[in-house]
């Protein structure tokens, strides 16, 4: 009889992934490998993340099994984990500034043109205001 072994190409190696669905108000979803964010899409890419991270364990091979978190938050939740920049942050250049802005608004836009929900949508349009992007 054959044993396969821990890390054979079609078991997860002993990792495994832990979701959080969206709720109200959640704008982005990150993926989460070792306490780093490794991805960070609109929260419209919801499914998708699931499907990657579970890849990910898939793939992933290290000396301990790994815990993938997919974790959907908000605009504030995204500042304080540190997976979107906030004015706490080092000084950045003007060009830095300009291209986290203008991550955020795409971000946004994506949430408008693709949730299927009128809440997220809401809230994507109220940052956008607030952002000064034209709607």
């Amino acid at each position: 009889m054959t044993h396969l072994s821990e890390h054979d190409l079609w078991g997860t190696g002993g990792n495994r992934v832990v979701v959080l669905p969206p709720t109200d108000g959640d704008v982005f979803v990150a993926i989460a490998i070792g306490g780093s964010a490794a991805v960070l899409w609109p929260v419209s890419e919801y499914d998708r993340a699931v499907e990657v991270a579970q890849r990910f364990t898939r793939r992933l091979r290290t000396a301990q099994p790994v815990t993938i978190k997919v974790l959907c938050v908000t605009l504030a939740e995204a500042q304080r984990f540190g997976f979107v920049p906030t004015g706490t942050m080092p000084a950045q250049t003007p060009h830095e500034n300009a291209e986290d802005r203008q991550f955020v608004i795409r971000t946004l836009w994506a949430i408008v043109r693709n949730s299927n929900e009128a809440k997220p949508r809401a809230d994507a349009l109220d940052l956008l205001k607030q952002l000064g992007a034209k709607t």
